[in-house]
């Protein structure tokens, strides 16, 4: 069942991926495809919970109804180990960070956290963002592609400010690139893939934004 559901999600996230005429994006969906058509061992994750996942799943559900791809996710997601960072929880960059936000690896490298299917070239999965919560400026070596699975979201790179997005974008950060996430007013569900150097977490960048001064500037209540 698990193996059915994996591959389905593949074919529909290489759907997605194959709407947008970057390079980057065709190549992740072309190789998406062919791990469906020669799907690797699927291993059990050991499934596992964070307590922002509730309200990220009810979200997701209200999106599975017309998106073929949140459909598929959820079908997927009581096969997935959802976690949090050691080091995001030893240092949380704020004081409820580590209540609203998760993540799950699909597929990874071996070493990682506990995934269905193991590669050492691509690593993909989900991560949860709770109502209003600032994943704050950070960086990795990873060249890193988003999709938005539900929305809307804001994201800045560089010395860019913050940009609005709704469901289904594809944000694309380079190696190195300093980026940051702000979720709205409701639960957010994105997409993620990772490829270059997957052993290197992600480690936060010292920046005057705050979450308040975040939520603030894209015209959010940051009570």
């Amino acid at each position: 069942m698990t193996a059915s559901a994996l591959k389905t999600f593949l074919d529909h996230f290489a759907d997605v991926l194959d709407n947008d005429a970057r390079p980057v994006s065709r190549s992740h969906a072309l190789r998406l495809r062919r791990m469906a058509e020669n799907l690797p061992q699927v291993s059990d994750a050991s499934p596992s919970r964070v307590p922002i996942q509730a309200a990220c799943e009810t979200e997701l559900a209200t999106y599975a109804v017309q998106s073929p791809l949140a459909s598929a996710l959820a079908d997927l997601l009581p096969a997935l180990h959802i976690t949090r960072s050691k080091s995001y929880l030893a240092n949380p960059p704020s004081g409820d960070f580590g209540e609203n936000y998760g993540y799950g690896v699909i597929c990874g490298p071996e070493g990682g956290p506990p995934a269905l299917i193991r590669d050492p070239e691509i690593a993909f999965g989900l991560m949860f963002l709770g109502p209003k919560t600032h994943y704050p400026l950070h960086h990795h070596p990873a060249d890193e592609l988003y999709y938005t699975v539900t929305g809307p979201s804001f994201w800045r790179a560089g010395t860019a400010d913050w940009t609005g997005h709704g469901t289904d974008a594809i944000i694309h950060h380079p190696p190195w690139l300093p980026h940051a996430t702000l979720s709205a007013e409701r639960p957010l569900v994105l997409l993620y893939i990772w490829e270059g150097d997957l052993d290197t977490d992600a480690a936060f960048i010292p920046d005057t934004v705050t979450a308040d001064t975040a939520l603030v500037s894209v015209g959010l209540d940051a009570t």
